[in-house]
């Protein structure tokens, strides 16, 4: 019977699930060493002046003061830690699957191509054809300085007709009329310097376009809005207007820039698909 004991002892050790757990990582562990011992002995980490500054800079600048020299080298062996477990997981595929691990990946990696693209600059030439391509991109909108007063179609029997009654009572060159006249509306009674595209937005698409037509300094009207019909007195307008290429080089160039970043993009990728064959496998529905 004693000589049993070490035996079963043995036995319960097999039969423990820490034990077969540490058992499969280390066969794991040994059997990927194995097959990439090759690999892993050849590689060398470098810790570039660059990285190092970088580990400086974001420890002075959440301590506020740089790193003594034991704190520097605890930075740098954190950093070699890290850089061996990026590799050693990439090279297993633990990263394969994990999304922020890929979306990542795909940003650093597009704006590293990213960079590349932008640091053509165009000439002349080629920077007006690209402005005469796109110049509807910046125009000017037409800007109004203007009184209106609303008449309001849901409360009104007849809003047109109440307000050219009202235009016909008015003095239609002075600019001053009752504040009360009209309907209340969520809207100041006098906008001043508005951009075309903003009076769209406040009063409706119909409503602009009517703008342009109207005599300047008189009352007129009714115009129709998206609430009902109003009365509007133009106090100023500035026409639409198509800057020069001078005045608004710098925007220009952003967005040409910007053009040539997803222009790249979609050429780098179309070409990096010529090395791979893509399959997607078709997903099964439940009839």
């Amino acid at each position: 019977m004693a000589g049993e004991r070490p035996q079963s002892r043995r036995a319960g050790i097999f039969r423990d699930p820490l034990f077969h757990f540490a058992a499969i990582g280390l066969a794991f562990f040994v059997g990927f060493v194995l097959i990439n011992d090759a690999q892993t002995t050849s590689e060398e980490i470098t810790v570039s002046i660059a990285q190092q500054e970088q580990l400086v800079a974001a420890y002075s600048r959440v301590w506020r003061r740089p790193p003594t020299a034991e704190e520097l080298k605890g930075l740098l062996d954190n950093w070699v830690r890290e850089e061996i477990a990026n590799r050693e997981a990439i090279a297993m595929g633990l990263a394969s699957n994990d999304l922020v691990v890929r979306r990542r990946l795909r940003q650093k990696y597009e704006s590293f191509m990213d960079q590349i693209a932008v640091s053509v600059e165009p000439d002349e030439k080629k920077l007006q054809a690209w402005y005469a391509a796109h110049a509807d991109d910046y125009r000017q909108d037409a800007r109004y300085t203007l009184r209106h007063r609303f008449f309001s179609a849901d409360r009104r029997v007849d809003a047109n007709a109440d307000a050219k009654s009202a235009l016909l009572a008015l003095d239609k060159d002075k600019p001053e009329v009752d504040r009360a006249l009209g309907d209340a509306l969520a809207i100041p009674q006098r906008l001043v310097n508005d951009r075309e595209t903003e009076l769209s937005n406040r009063f409706g698409q119909m409503f602009a376009e009517s703008l342009e037509a109207l005599p300047r300094g008189r009352w007129s009207g009714p115009v129709p809005s998206a609430y009902g019909v109003h009365l509007v007195f133009i106090e100023n307008m500035t026409s639409q207007t198509q800057p020069k290429l001078d005045e608004i080089r710098g925007a220009v160039l952003r967005d040409w820039r910007a053009q040539q970043i997803i222009t790249a993009r979609d050429t780098l990728y179309t070409g990096l698909l010529q090395r791979y064959d893509i399959e997607i496998q078709s997903l099964t529905t439940d009839s």
